[in-house]
């Protein structure tokens, strides 16, 4: 979230002290940051909630064999 926000403060710096062409060319970078931005955020999100699985599916296994009775599925 830092990463969009530090975007977009340079981005309305640089837009004050420019040409329209200038303006319109640092426009498309900052969107083109922000997009890239918002992917690898996506991407993170992703693995992060894969990690958060595994982990659960890991936990409820050692629950599932601690609460077994039966010796031969331990």
């Amino acid at each position: 979230m830092r990463i969009l926000m530090a975007i977009a403060a340079a981005a309305a710096l640089g837009l004050a002290a420019c040409s329209q062409a200038e303006t319109e060319n640092a426009a498309d970078d900052a969107a083109q940051a922000t997009e890239e931005a918002g992917s690898a955020v996506g991407e993170a999100a992703h693995d992060a909630g894969e990690a958060v699985e595994g982990a659960v599916n890991d936990a409820a296994t050692e629950v599932e064999h601690a609460t077994d009775d039966n010796p031969a599925t331990n």
